[in-house]
């Protein structure tokens, strides 16, 4: 995956001069760029229930299509995706699954994770009961055939990156089985627990959380688990950085089932790993290496998308983390401009948004994989820390991922409208951007959940039941600890919420409703110690029963397994979807809208009888008269006992109204940034202004180039600065030929503050004899506009170590953005020390 090249040059694209403006493009991955009134990207997609639950519905049809293996080429009968990430999709979306090898089974743990958090998420939002045929068949492969035997030094452990032995067989437990990944594996399986609750799942995870227990240093100030079990067998650095994080946040979510290991062990590794992170990994924030080595199939000591689950962890445990605002804001950040580092990924802000490869070693063109990544943890940090800045820049990041896919489940990740690892890995292609698709609209349900639906957007615990009906939604939780809080947007103002009482906040048991303007609320309920819910009221959605549809061929009793039997109804609305039971001996149908076959199938299999449940759900049709058509197949899973379709109704709403998709938004308030400045704590100036590290910002330093390395002063003129009464702000700085700096704001008039110092003096020992002092000078464009031709820093200041700053009033915002470009003329470096944004007060 990581070593493919699409480059940008290389397809003609000139890059960026000073004075010159993009290439012309008219489109992101796989649609026409479109959009709002502010030019910030806007959704491609105009059906009612919005661009983002529609890049779910591709992710689960193209499930539901995908190939099976049975036990003639494999342990066990399951669909290929359990095995390994390989696969092709024609232009038609036909899926097929190419001749593999192991190493594309490696990334077993890492599709564990996407397959049971997306679809538990996707079970509790839609109610739709495949989470418990993919679920259980992934985690059951495995415990029974990807853990070690108990001879190993690490016993009936998971083989969380097999890359030797068999494809689709029995893993070997001699490769490079990495740590923090057997961790994602343990979060995952429990999370299947709390959903179906199997106990062989939470026995299996309780062993897993013994052994990182007592294979935890908790003597030394070292790094608590080295990056392998077996560092011997890997021919590079078995270093462990961020990924004690991913560790921590296993042994947290033991801790939270009420297990803590013999003696309280797995509480005292939870807490030294806490500390590691605290101690040695936030102070050491700016090292490239400290954010890197979380993906399995190289040393990857660089920066990379693999953070953002470190991020997610420490929102979700913020009391471990005392500076989790400042410390998450920076580090978040720094990916901008770390990974944007190789002129050929062109990564940078485009409509507002950004986007960036993995790490910048990687991947090139590929951006909407790690937008997927990056926007959720952008979102809920800007809910927790009540962040307008990080709101926008991950609602701006997920409306442009999902431009990637295709309607049949093509997908293109390539900026520049190719395949370029989704060709190849389906990982990244569906189960990865489902699940980052749930948990983006989980934080951000009124500006990026669906129109007129009803749905639990996001729970503090894992919903293990529910059922939806119009006016009615019914669902349990695996626990309810304090604060135990669920987020719905319903299609209804509830008039109940059972057992709770509606209140103006969320500091006890109650609900809260805020109403929207297309008669959609966003419920928020807290339910400590209360794990069984029902919400009600007045819904426009009806029920239609069975006896409403026409039946043709061999059914009974709405049930049917004879290959051509249809089932035909006819709908006003714009969404249908149809029920049915499902359990052991459910079988396949496909499915026609308005006389096109649909790219999915119905499927009725589950390990247990389920009635009335939704198996197949059709959304975003304009409001009118539409058919919908069932055919049964007469054939099921590989797994299945017979081949039984059975339909019980459906459910349609014509409810229209749009409530809006979050456009005009952004930072209102005044940004303050320093570059060059590593602190973890803000710089405060002498009127009590805050200023930040400058991260936001794009050098070409070079393909696998840190370009903190080539392009931060990071060490602190410590003497005197001239000309101001805050020095500080002038200490550091960033340099370079050519660079430029994106600041996200709303929409309106600013007041831009770009801040110089000329501090950099060449040392005595390098001066050679014909050395000549170089003072600096800077050309500035804002918004494709220049606002300093040629300016010399010292000259302007009047002289070295003096500050000088330069102010230009009501600059507007363009795109969402305020872009400043800065070149240094004659092939020397243009530098900044400091800048502010600061908005025009309105008279």
């Amino acid at each position: 995956m990581r070593s493919m090249l699409v480059a940008g040059v290389a397809m003609g694209l000139p890059l960026l001069s000073f004075g010159q403006t993009k290439p012309p493009m008219t489109s992101y991955y796989a649609h026409p760029i479109n959009e709002d009134a502010y030019g910030v990207i806007a959704p491609w997609y105009k059906g009612l229930n919005g661009q983002v639950d529609e890049r779910v519905a591709i992710a689960v049809n193209v499930y539901k299509r995908y190939p099976w293996v049975d036990t003639k080429k494999a342990v066990m009968a399951a669909p290929d995706f359990v095995y390994n990430s390989h696969w092709s999709i024609s232009p038609e979306g036909e899926v097929s699954i190419p001749p593999t090898t192991d190493w594309m089974c490696g990334d077993l743990s890492q599709r564990a994770w996407s397959i049971v958090r997306g679809l538990t998420a996707y079970y509790a939002y839609s109610g739709d009961p495949i989470a418990f045929l993919y679920i259980p068949l992934t985690v059951d492969y495995i415990l029974d055939y990807a853990q070690t035997d108990d001879e190993n030094p690490w016993p009936r452990f998971p083989i969380a990156t097999p890359t030797k032995g068999k494809a689709y067989g029995k893993c070997d437990p001699t490769g490079r089985n990495q740590l923090d990944l057997c961790a994602i594996t343990g979060t995952e399986v429990l999370r299947a627990y709390k959903l179906t609750g199997n106990p062989r799942y939470l026995e299996a995870v309780k062993h897993w959380g013994d052994v990182f227990a007592d294979k935890c240093d908790l003597k030394t100030d070292l790094a608590p688990w080295s990056r392998y079990s077996d560092p011997s067998v890997v021919d590079w650095s078995d270093v462990t950085t961020s990924g004690v994080g991913i560790i921590v946040e296993f042994l947290d979510d033991l801790i939270r089932v009420g297990y803590k290991g013999r003696d309280n062990a797995i509480v005292k590794a939870r807490d030294k790993g806490r500390a590691f992170i605290n101690t040695n990994l936030f102070p050491a924030w700016i090292l490239n290496d400290t954010w890197g080595r979380t993906y399995w199939d190289w040393d990857n000591p660089t920066m990379c998308g693999g953070m953002f689950p470190v991020a997610d962890h420490i929102m979700k445990n913020p009391k471990g983390y005392p500076m989790w605002k400042s410390d998450l804001r920076n580090v978040m950040s720094l990916i901008i401009n770390r990974n944007g580092a190789d002129a050929n990924s062109m990564g940078d802000a485009y409509s507002g948004a950004w986007a960036f490869p993995e790490s910048s070693v990687c991947c090139q063109t590929s951006l909407s994989y790690c937008q997927y990544t990056a926007a959720p943890s952008f979102i809920r940090y800007g809910v927790l820390a009540n962040d307008p800045w990080a709101k926008e820049i991950g609602r701006r990041m997920m409306l442009m991922a999902t431009y990637d896919s295709e309607e049949n489940g093509v997908v293109k990740d390539g900026l520049l409208g190719q395949s370029v690892a989704t060709g190849e890995w389906s990982n990244l292609a569906h189960p990865w951007p489902l699940c980052q698709s749930m948990d983006a609209m989980g934080w951000l349900p009124k500006e990026l959940g669906p129109n007129r639906e009803n749905h639990i957007m996001r729970s503090s615990s894992v919903v293990n039941a529910v059922q939806y009906e119009p006016g009615k939604i019914v669902y349990s939780t695996f626990d309810a600890q304090s604060p135990a809080i669920d987020v719905l947007r319903l299609s209804f103002v509830p008039a109940s919420v059972k057992d709770l009482e509606e209140r103006k906040d969320l500091d006890g048991n109650g609900y809260m409703v805020e109403k929207l303007s297309n008669g959609d609320a966003i419920v928020s309920i807290r339910h400590d110690r209360i794990r069984n819910i029902v919400v009600e009221g007045k819904d426009q959605a009806k029920n239609v029963d069975a006896s409403a549809m026409k039946f043709t061929g061999t059914w009974h009793d709405g049930a049917s397994s004879t290959a051509g039997s249809e089932v035909n109804y006819r709908f006003t609305g714009n969404q249908v979807r149809l029920l049915g039971t499902v359990g052991p001996d459910g079988g396949w149908a496909d499915v026609y809208v308005d006389g096109e076959k649909q790219l999915t199938v119905v499927e009725c299999w589950n390990p247990h009888e389920r009635k009335r449940q939704p198996i197949y759900i059709k959304k975003g049709l304009a409001t009118g008269l539409h058919e919908l058509r069932i055919v049964v197949r007469g054939s099921g899973n590989t797994i299945s006992k017979g081949a039984v379709v059975h339909i019980e109704g459906a459910q349609i709403s014509d409810a229209t109204g749009d409530a809006g998709f979050g456009t005009g938004g952004g930072p209102v308030e005044a940004q303050r940034m320093v570059f060059g400045y590593t602190g973890r704590k803000d710089i405060e100036d002498s009127k009590g202004n805050l200023w930040r590290p400058a991260t936001e910002w794009v050098i070409r330093s070079g393909f696998s180039m840190d370009t903190v390395e080539k392009a931060w002063w990071t060490t602190r003129r410590s003497m005197y600065i001239g000309n101001t009464t805050d020095q500080e702000l002038y200490r550091y700085g960033a340099h370079g030929k050519e660079f430029w700096i994106n600041v996200t704001v709303a929409p309106g008039l600013y007041d831009v503050h770009l801040k110089f110092a000329d501090t950099a003096v060449t040392p005595w020992m390098e001066r050679g004899p014909n050395w000549t002092r170089i003072t600096r000078s800077v050309q500035v464009s804002i918004n494709g506009s220049e606002v300093i031709p040629n300016m010399s820093i010292a000259d302007a200041a009047g002289g070295l170590f003096k500050a000088v700053d330069k102010v230009f009033p009501r600059i507007s915002a363009e795109h969402g953005l305020i872009r400043i470009h800065l070149q240094g003329p004659d092939d020397k470096e243009a530098t900044i020390q400091a800048l502010e944004i600061v908005p025009v007060k309105k008279t």
